[in-house]
């Protein structure tokens, strides 16, 4: 690849630029790994056909993934592979690069590989399929079938660089469809076609992820703490997708504070892939309300951590891990509040996004901690969004009606209804990407 390029595009100054010349690789488990190197050839790995959407309505999310060893870019509508190629390969992950239709309103795009050139081509076209794998020595990829679908009104730009092997580069970035002339890049139109662009990111590798500092313990506990409002819980968080989130919450009708673990594939540097123990502090619920804070510290997938929020009169919160306070701040809008709400929430950033977040031991305060307190939960305010909320091992209905004295909440599934193009950041959806349980007495 062209150096000006390659620079270029690994320093994210191209961000709209669609590369589809990575590694065939429908990664699955029990493959051996491979170290490419520019000299090697390319394994190819065959995998399932992507034929339809696992998880959204009208679109499917296309990931960007990058390989520094050869400046190649992979696309792939697989979460699956995207976290292979991205935790056990070495690929940099690049963000969301579109949203495609699904086969039910989209035009088949076929994959072909050039063990020679050693690049790939995407295409809608039939014909070039034909041509290059009976006379051009190309092979089908994904053993034939569409790796995804082409539509929309987004238009997918292809340039070709001959003195690149062959290279072929995708964008959906007018500016740099009429630059790339200047680096010896012929244009060859839209070749394909998006529902909308995506978020493409700086390249982030995994990595660089796993310098995690020490998580620290203390021996702060809810009934040896002072504050005005606390909630302490055992909090674990899994999932897949773009993104999740485990919380702990004390909340009014209009602002709140919540402490917990979140994953968020788009979350700024050097946040992002890492599951961060992280405050999010609303004023309001409108535009610009939000503000978040981080901690130096880093969860692992899976495990157990004992986490705890509290809230003094004057609006001041801390956040605890292990019983060692971690993180502090205030929130003027709670300030003198005598009817907040205490809760555990669980939440999915996008639609296809699924997560499981479980809240054990949970603790309440209160004014005063009583140890044996008498505090009901309600998932009477969780929509049918795909998320349900578990009490002490029973599934709820949103209703008033499963109002219960809990010690344990789970809320698991997969997103549904956000639009494509929205996420839980978006106006008018903040609330709309959750599930919790709510606590009374």
């Amino acid at each position: 690849m062209n150096k000006t390029l390659r620079n270029l595009i690994a320093t994210g100054i191209i961000l709209g630029s669609m590369v589809f010349s990575g590694t065939s690789v429908y990664a699955q488990e029990g493959l051996s790994d491979v170290e490419l190197t520019n000299s090697q050839s390319v394994q190819l790995f065959e995998g399932p056909s992507v034929a339809e959407d696992h998880h959204l309505t009208g679109t499917v999310t296309i990931y960007r993934l990058y390989n520094s060893v050869n400046g190649e870019h992979l696309y792939t509508s697989d979460a699956h592979e995207k976290d292979v190629l991205y935790k056990q390969r070495g690929w940099g992950y690049e963000g969301e690069a579109w949203y495609a239709p699904t086969a039910k309103s989209g035009t088949p795009v076929y994959r072909l590989y050039n063990p020679k050139l050693l690049n790939h081509l995407y295409t809608t076209d039939t014909n070039e399929v034909k041509t290059l794998t009976t006379k051009y020595g190309w092979i089908k990829d994904n053993n034939g079938k569409p790796v995804f679908y082409s539509g929309g009104s987004a238009n997918i730009y292809r340039v070709y660089n001959a003195g690149l092997q062959g290279l072929h580069h995708w964008t959906t970035d007018s500016n740099e469809y009429k630059t790339l002339p200047k680096y010896n890049w012929k244009q060859e139109g839209v070749k394909l076609r998006a529902i909308q662009s995506g978020n493409p990111i700086k390249t982030q590798y995994y990595k660089d992820h796993q310098n995690i500092k020490a998580i620290p313990s203390g021996k702060h506990t809810i009934d040896n703490t002072s504050s005005k409002y606390a909630i302490e819980a055992d909090v674990t968080l899994k999932g897949s997708g773009t993104g999740r989130h485990a919380k702990l919450v004390i909340a009014s009708p209009t602002s709140a504070v919540s402490f917990g673990l979140q994953y968020d594939a788009a979350a700024r540097e050097p946040h992002t892939g890492k599951n961060s123990f992280m405050i999010e502090n609303i004023s309001h619920n409108n535009v610009g309300g939000q503000s978040y804070h981080w901690t130096d510290y880093y969860g692992q997938e899976g495990v157990s951590y004992h986490l705890m929020l509290i809230l003094h009169e004057n609006g001041r919160y801390e956040g605890y891990i292990n019983g060692a306070q971690v993180i502090i701040g205030r929130n003027p809008a709670l300030a003198g509040e005598e009817d907040l709400a205490l809760r555990v929430e669980g939440a999915a950033r996008k639609s296809g996004d699924s997560i499981t977040a479980t809240f054990k031991n949970i603790k309440l305060k209160k004014d005063v901690y009583r140890l044996n307190q008498s505090w009901l939960g309600t998932p009477r305010f969780n929509r049918n969004n795909g998320l349900v909320a578990i009490f002490d091992g029973v599934k709820t209905t949103n209703s008033p009606s499963e109002d219960r004295s809990v010690k344990n909440v789970t809320i698991t599934g997969t997103l549904s209804g956000i639009p494509q193009n929205a996420d839980w950041d978006t106006a008018g959806y903040y609330d709309k990407a959750s599930a919790l349980a709510q606590f009374y007495n």
